[in-house]
């Protein structure tokens, strides 16, 4: 509070009523000040007691069976009922696969393990009830900053009689932590490490930030020699990484990590490749001994834990970029990671039910029509095309019958749902244009292999590759230019290009579908 000249007796009368009027004015603004910085705290209050409230009633109290004695916590990530929680929460019940789940509604449901990632100890499972349900949406731990408020919500020494959730509330404290697992086995990479209280019954649960978005799943604590008692260290495996595994957890597989057969070693302030086994990833790609190691998909790689935190945290078969420098010179090589060698894994195989319910939600996703009722709806497709020439010009014309034959055998499975069976299946993963997609495959009679990619968030289709068992992507179509044909959103320009690197550009003009509604065209030709 601002206080009055020391002598107010020679100061003018202008100004001493001026002066008076500050110190009678100034206590009332700082008032002001004061009511208007508590309303703000009260509404900053109310709006995290809503995000939690709406959080909470998306996390699952799970259960190993009705008596509701030991388990864990999980958050529901659709309206469908798939949730996430730690595999080691479902371990015990794998050769069922049921357990079941409490929501704060005071219910308890039936649950069913769909798929499982042993080596980041992440599990997904079905609530077995008819939805909607309310679920969490996903924030992005790579934006996590230390300090940053998180709370934790989960079942705590199973205090939550009635299903409804546990809050503690603490900070990021550390990032890109890495703590070893078992043989390989729930092992946290790149992981965040909160101060929040995370106990006994807090696995699997959300980590969410403060608008209740989830950035990682609850999992470890530091209680080992220090007695089963929370110390303020505990982490999560960041959304981001499980992000990464759900297209394989949706398609019902057991995950693997990826590995790039190589090992590093920091040698003064270089880190070299010490070690590169024959055949591995690295190998492959060429990497030699006495490399300088620079980057991972772009992320700067200074010491052995940021590179085991870059590849542990990937699945297999992940495309990688790795940054190396040799003899003065950058380099930039790709290659796709080797499967990590997990001893003692569980024998788990997937459910041809749910690996074909992922096929078909993809690709109802993608038509955003009724591909639901089994049986080919397509009778037959005709377009009208163009192709670029060897001299750039626009020809009105297949290039040949095989290009033609090999289009129309990708694009009828996304316009009509195919009869699946044995040779169809939801493969997991990968990673087109920076974009994760769902594999879809179809094995073909004479031996080929065609994959359809899915946006795994959006439903668009990236790629379609085809190939053979050893050489997947022999020839791959990439979709652009997307147009409004009649009521369907779909590619009017189609690059196919070969392993051997010749290049085919198609232009869609006219679209005739028969066997559905009505034809599809395209007025406006491109």
């Amino acid at each position: 509070m601002p206080t009055a000249p020391a002598n107010l007796s020679t100061t003018p009368s202008s100004a001493r009523l001026a002066v008076l009027l500050v110190c009678i004015a100034a206590p009332l603004v700082c008032a002001q000040d004061a009511s208007s910085a508590l309303e703000l705290v009260r509404a900053d209050e109310d709006r995290r007691c809503a995000a939690f409230a709406t959080v909470s009633l998306a996390v699952v109290c799970v259960f190993e069976d009705q008596r509701c004695t030991v388990g864990g916590a999980g958050v529901l990530i659709d309206s469908a009922g798939y949730g996430l929680t730690n595999f080691h929460v479902v371990a015990a019940i794998l050769d069922s696969r049921r357990a079941y789940g409490g929501l704060a509604d005071g219910r308890l449901y039936p649950l069913r393990v769909i798929g499982i990632d042993p080596g980041g100890d992440i599990a997904l499972f079905k609530l077995e009830h008819d939805g909607p349900f309310e679920h969490a949406t996903f924030g992005d731990a790579d934006q996590l900053q230390v300090g940053q408020w998180l709370a934790a919500l989960g079942n705590p020494f199973l205090l939550a009689e009635d299903f409804i959730p546990t809050i503690t509330l603490g900070v990021v404290s550390g990032l890109h932590r890495y703590q070893y697992g078992a043989g390989n086995l729930l092992e946290y990479a790149d992981c965040v490490q909160v101060s929040t209280s995370i106990n006994p019954g807090n696995s699997g649960g959300p980590i969410v930030d403060l608008g209740g978005r989830v950035v990682a799943i609850a999992g470890r604590a530091s209680f080992e020699e220090r007695g089963r008692v929370n110390v303020g260290l505990a982490y999560g495996v960041p959304i981001n990484q499980v992000r990464r595994f759900l297209p394989a957890l949706r398609a019902g597989r057991m995950c693997r990590h990826g590995t790039l057969g190589a090992t590093v070693q920091l040698v003064g302030q270089e880190l070299i490749f010490n070690a590169v086994q024959d055949l591995s990833p690295a190998g492959r790609a060429g990497i030699e001994l006495g490399d300088v190691l620079l980057s991972i998909n772009g992320r700067p790689v200074r010491t052995p834990n940021e590179f085991n935190n870059a590849i542990a945290s990937l699945p297999a078969g992940w495309p990688v970029a790795v940054g190396l420098r040799r003899g003065g010179r950058d380099l930039l090589v790709h290659t796709r990671l080797a499967p990590l060698a997990l001893p003692n894994l569980p024998v788990y195989i997937p459910t041809l039910a749910d690996n074909h319910a992922e096929i078909r939600r993809l690709l109802a996703d993608f038509a955003g029509r009724d591909v639901g009722r089994a049986g080919p709806r397509v009778v037959n497709i005709t377009c009208e095309v163009r192709h670029e020439g060897e001299d750039g010009e626009l020809q009105s014309s297949w290039p040949s019958a095989a290009v033609a034959q090999e289009w129309h055998e990708l694009v009828t499975p996304l316009l009509s749902l195919p009869e699946l069976d044995v040779t169809w299946e939801a493969l997991g993963g990968d990673e087109v244009q920076g974009c994760i997609v769902s594999v879809i495959e179809q094995r073909r009679p004479d031996s080929r292999r065609l994959r359809w990619k899915l946006d795994f968030d959006t439903g668009e289709l990236r790629a379609v590759t085809i190939g053979d068992a050893t050489e997947p992507e022999l020839v791959t179509w990439q979709p652009e230019a997307r147009r409004q044909f009649g009521d369907l959103r779909w590619p009017a320009r189609w690059v196919r290009q070969t392993a051997a690197g010749e290049r085919l550009v198609i232009h869609v003009d006219e679209l005739v579908i028969e066997g559905m509604d009505e034809p599809v065209d395209q007025e406006a030709k491109p």
